[in-house]
């Protein structure tokens, strides 16, 4: 009679747990096609196990409870009670395998998005060093070329000056009703256009503007300063920044200014000791967009200061000599100038100007 006023609880739980099973299986089966297609996916390995606990959860849970009611209208009610503990045990178990995969992957889901985020970052600085290459081949190529057309234009010019100049003695020689006159007349008018031809074409060679755009300069910092992130987490060392307030624009290229101000900066970390500060500013005056970089470091003497922008000179045991070589000729692409101030124990400022119109560069 017990066992029939029951009978309605039993069919409730008995068809709970073949919905537990249909949609553990359900579930198992869909995550295992998704780790199938990208085994490498962190999300699907980790559906996949959870499911897969969850699945055998719900099984064991399932069959313990049919096999209680199987028992018990079988009148072995007492091995049920021997079994119970095992089942129950085997549930805790899997319930902890259940949360022990969960909060695993909690902590391995944040890895798992940093190295992501870090995948995303190497690519856009592969894409960047790719685009700074090709820049650097046409600009050396520029620079060749440049300096052929320079040395023809120069070649051109000597031979000219010695006709023009033999053109002007032969018309200062020639009588008004000398024949002669109008032949050195047509000498020195030939010279004189072939000169004004020579002076154009050594504009066109010294023409730099290819490979420069109007560029804000605190965008490519900011950009930079994100980057080195990091750098100044792991230093210690505080970044204090005073960019302009509107944008500061000039004629730059972004790559190349990138690849001086990041090792600009990364002297700046070398220098400067946990808990330091290094000032980063942007400026704008009439003519020139300014980037000033202050550190609170150990500073160089007189002497480093001075040798510091000749090749291969280096402070730094295994250091190349080339960096700050490679910082000023960037800066020379762009006709500015870039000023090193320092002392020891003081610090060391560095002052960029880049001319905001090549046009102003050249008066």
């Amino acid at each position: 009679m017990n066992n029939l006023l029951l009978l309605p609880l039993w069919i409730v739980d008995i068809l709970g747990s073949a919905v537990v099973l249909i949609l553990g299986w359900t579930t198992f089966r869909s995550s295992r096609k998704l780790l199938a297609r990208d085994a490498e996916n962190a999300l699907w390995l980790f559906l996949y196990w959870l499911t897969l606990a969850l699945l055998l959860f719900g099984l064991s849970r399932s069959l313990g409870h049919i096999g209680g009611y199987v028992l018990l209208l079988t009148g072995h009610e007492s091995w049920g009670k021997e079994i119970r503990p095992y089942s129950g045990g085997l549930n805790a178990i899997l319930s902890l395998v259940i949360a022990s995969v969960t909060l695993f992957f909690h902590d391995i889901q944040k890895l798992y998005r940093r190295m992501e985020a870090d995948h995303h970052h190497i690519e856009a600085t592969s894409h960047e060093i790719l685009a700074l290459n090709r820049e650097m081949e046409a600009i050396v190529m520029e620079r060749t070329m440049s300096e052929m057309a320079l040395g023809m234009a120069d070649g051109i010019r000597n031979p000219l000056h010695v006709i023009g100049g033999f053109g002007n003695r032969l018309l200062k020689k020639a009588a008004a009703d000398d024949p002669a006159r109008n032949w050195a007349i047509a000498i020195t008018d030939a010279a004189k256009s072939l000169e004004q031809m020579v002076e154009r074409f050594e504009d066109l060679a010294q023409n730099k503007k290819s490979f420069f755009s109007q560029e804000d300069l605190n965008k490519i910092v900011r950009g930079i300063l994100e980057m080195l992130e990091g750098e100044f987490e792991r230093k210690k060392v505080h970044l204090v920044t005073g960019l302009h307030a509107a944008p500061v624009y000039g004629q730059m290229n972004k790559h190349l200014l990138k690849v001086a101000i990041s090792h600009l900066l990364r002297n700046s970390l070398e220098a400067t000791a946990p808990q330091g500060e290094i000032h980063v500013t942007t400026a704008l005056d009439q003519s020139h967009a300014i980037l000033v970089i202050q550190d609170s470091g150990r500073g160089m003497a007189p002497e480093v200061v001075t040798r510091v922008f000749e090749p291969y000179y280096t402070t730094k045991v295994g250091g190349t000599g080339l960096g700050m070589v490679f910082v000023r000729q960037i800066v020379d692409e762009h006709r500015g100038t870039i000023n090193l101030d320092s002392q020891v124990g003081q610090g060391t400022t560095v002052t960029i100007r880049l001319p905001s119109r090549f046009s102003e560069a050249l008066i």
